[in-house]
């Protein structure tokens, strides 16, 4: 079985929609325990539990958006009777400030967020600035985080020309 960081957007979610909340705060505490890094602050991409051992260890910048997304998802979708949801609300800003101290000047990211080898890409700053909305508007973010949300937005929009729009 592997665990990827961006199964932390799709499953934990899901199951508290379900009406698992308990499984789903099982289930971002085990991918928690395989993936997430407490010196770097960033979920590394895919663990092999079968074989023990990194498929990617790296820190793929859209998988830790997709995790930072999933944990604002699953607070939002939790009973606020579950005592996890303060937890997982810490771990979604643990993994923005994690991003976050990898940011460019231009509020992209690199595709892996700490190898500025690694070629810029726009879909971690708009699943972190989603989160960061997501958790300003529900109080478990500070509004220190706005700018920071609105910078990304204003980087990923930047990027968006006549060509990409629908007609």
């Amino acid at each position: 079985m592997q665990l990827w960081d961006d199964s932390i957007y799709m499953v934990p979610p899901f199951l508290a929609l379900a009406g698992q909340a308990d499984e789903a705060v099982a289930q971002v505490e085990a991918y928690r325990a395989a993936l997430w890094d407490p010196v770097a602050h960033l979920y590394a991409h895919i663990w092999d539990d079968g074989q023990r051992q990194w498929v990617d260890p790296g820190f793929w910048g859209v998988g830790n958006g997709w995790a930072a997304a999933g944990l604002a998802r699953l607070v939002k979708a939790l009973p606020e009777t579950i005592a996890a949801r303060l937890r997982l609300a810490g771990y979604a800003r643990e993994v923005i400030d994690g991003c976050l101290a990898h940011q460019r000047g231009d509020g992209l990211f690199h595709n892996v967020v700490d190898q500025p080898s690694s070629f810029v890409e726009t879909n971690l700053a708009q699943m972190l600035a989603y989160s960061i909305y997501r958790g300003l508007g529900a109080g478990w973010l500070e509004d220190s985080y706005r700018s920071a949300a609105d910078r990304m937005r204003s980087a990923a929009h930047a990027k968006v020309d006549a060509a990409m729009c629908y007609k």
